[in-house]
């Protein structure tokens, strides 16, 4: 399974970090406006917590409180929370905090991603790359309530309400409930009805397909008996990172894979306990994703995409030149470039991969949406936060475990004297381009059909991982951002390309072409094999005559 990988503070692998709560999960709303005050913090999710607000958005744009299966399922889970947590604390699991568990579950009803659930960062990356690739036959009711959240709450959060959490939840919070409260009944936001008893009759074809399941996806599937096809089922899934979520009170953000739950505790003594199978009213929760996404808010889409292209970037070519030009850099040892050129960089897949035109032209137009998208959500000081955008046909990428993807890579600007965090200060993004090869022989992305990635689009890396450096970004305080364009000159000179990236780099390392690679390849096989044979002929023919040669003289 492919994977995707956050890296930070000069490419030290994403950990946990253990801090003091805050007490985020109460959703207390105090009034005030906000005013930027620098207090610096040892916790990564005081500066990286935009998944955090939209699963909470999600939250509020559903009934999932008023579910009679998901009361059920609480009642169960505490009940029996003795059992489901036998070696971890969970006295936070109480009837006064089931707000948690509903907000996880409900995130991940409406972002069917479980690569999404292993921790909010990676939940928001997926909601982002939902958002913006996810064809227009294929918009659900589910699309439209994150399109409110990225084109109706998002970008104000990114102008007005950002930086270190501590200082902005309560007024990010409080933003998003105004929007509900002073919404009236035309322009109400959607709400995702988990109490539909049926599907609509004019279905969307979401095309799930996956193994043991078939076309059964999210709260469907069941929870397998046996252990090693728990991790398959996405019931199982939602239902860890809930109960994980809440045991710990969503205060910080949590990796899904740090706590194993028994599976067949959660299906017979939370989904089926005493006989009362709940099974059926899981499956039914799903129902609304069926719901097709308004007219309304295909157009308010079609509105913001139009408007960023009027703002930004009409061409390719125009983004390219203004990304050239901006991460422009000369080292300590005058070695000099840019660190963002997408044109020669696709010039050099198509020729590597011999891509149809067809494939690039998408390709390019796909670019060409996310950043101008991007630049509108964010503003245009982003673009002194972004330093490097580069594709390596390596797979996997150098420094990299297994099958990754592709990885963002962030620092932060720290205190002097304590070391601790105040501000996150650059991203940078390292495609292997390997994965959208092969995507581009099936036509759709096979995780996204088993439930494991958000999007059908083939080339959905680009977006999920734009959306890693957009939810950091959000972290950067005003003061940071306002210094960016005149401090972005030195973090390109300081690394260069080579100092973000050691292995082979498309548009800037010279890269034999992929065919011509593989016949290469055969052919010195070939001819190895064809020695090889030869030596072994030359061989038996050479003892044959010493045979012979020594039977004549002993004659």
């Amino acid at each position: 399974m492919k994977k995707f990988q956050t890296i930070i503070s000069s490419l030290l692998v994403f950990s946990s970090i253990s801090t003091a709560l805050i007490p985020t999960t109460s959703f207390i709303i105090q009034t005030g406006a906000y005013k930027e005050r620098i207090s610096g913090s040892n916790n990564v999710d005081d500066y990286v917590y935009s998944g955090y607000l939209l699963r909470y958005f999600i939250y509020k744009s559903s009934n999932i409180s008023e579910n009679e299966t998901v009361e059920k399922l609480e009642e169960n889970i505490i009940n029996n929370k003795a059992i489901i947590y036998p070696t971890i604390n969970n006295t936070n699991v109480t009837s006064q905090n089931v707000n948690v568990f509903e907000t996880a579950l409900m995130a991940s009803i409406v972002n069917i991603s479980i690569y999404g659930m292993t921790s909010w960062k990676e939940f928001f990356a997926e909601a982002y790359s939902k958002w913006i690739t996810t064809p227009d036959a294929m918009k659900n009711k589910s699309w439209e309530i994150l399109n409110n959240f990225f084109v109706d709450i998002y970008p104000h959060l990114q102008s007005k309400v950002f930086g270190a959490r501590p200082q902005t939840l309560q007024e990010s919070l409080k933003y998003i409930n105004e929007y509900f409260t002073n919404s009236t009944l035309s322009t109400h936001p959607a709400v995702y009805n988990t109490k539909l008893d049926i599907k609509p009759t004019d279905a969307v074809n979401l095309q799930y397909q996956s193994p043991g399941f078939g076309t059964k996806f999210g709260l469907q599937q069941a929870i397998p008996n046996v252990p090693d096809f728990w991790q398959m089922s996405y019931t199982y899934n939602a239902l860890s990172v809930s109960l994980l979520m809440w045991q710990t009170k969503a205060a910080n953000d949590v990796e899904n894979d740090v706590i194993k739950f028994d599976g067949n505790i959660l299906q017979n003594y939370i989904i089926n306990f005493n006989g009362n199978d709940l099974s059926a009213g899981l499956a039914n929760m799903m129902n609304d994703s069926y719901t097709k996404a308004s007219q309304t808010s295909l157009q308010k889409y079609e509105d913001f995409v139009k408007q960023a292209t009027q703002s930004h970037y009409s061409s390719f070519d125009k983004l390219d030149s203004e990304l050239k030009n901006v991460t422009k850099y000369e080292t300590l040892d005058y070695q000099t470039g840019s660190t963002i050129f997408l044109k020669d960089s696709v010039t050099a897949m198509q020729n590597y991969y011999e891509w149809k035109d067809s494939t690039v032209n998408t390709f390019k137009q796909q670019l060409l949406n996310l950043f101008n998208i991007t630049y509108t959500i964010t503003g245009n000081n982003f673009k002194y936060f972004l330093a490097g955008f580069l594709f390596s046909p390596n797979a996997p990428l150098i420094g990299q475990k297994g099958e990754t993807a592709a990885y963002t890579a962030y620092n932060f600007k720290r205190d002097k004297n304590t070391s601790q965090i105040l501000s996150t200060s650059e991203a940078f993004i390292v495609f292997s381009a390997k994965g959208f090869n092969n995507y581009v022989k099936y036509g759709i992305s096979q995780e996204y059909q088993m439930g494991w990635w958000s999007s059908p689009n083939i080339f959905c890396t680009l977006d999920h991982e734009m959306g890693h450096a957009v939810d950091i970004y959000y972290g950067m305080i005003e003061s940071a951002r306002n210094d960016a364009p005149s401090k972005f000159s030195k973090i390109l000179n300081s690394s260069g390309i080579r100092g973000e990236y050691r292995g082979n780099v498309f548009g800037y390392d010279s890269i034999v072409n992929y065919n011509k690679k593989a016949s290469a390849m055969k052919m010195a096989l070939l001819i190895i094999f064809g020695v090889f044979c030869a030596s072994i002929i030359i061989a038996i023919i050479w003892s044959a005559v010493r045979r012979k040669t020594i039977r004549k003289k002993t004659e």
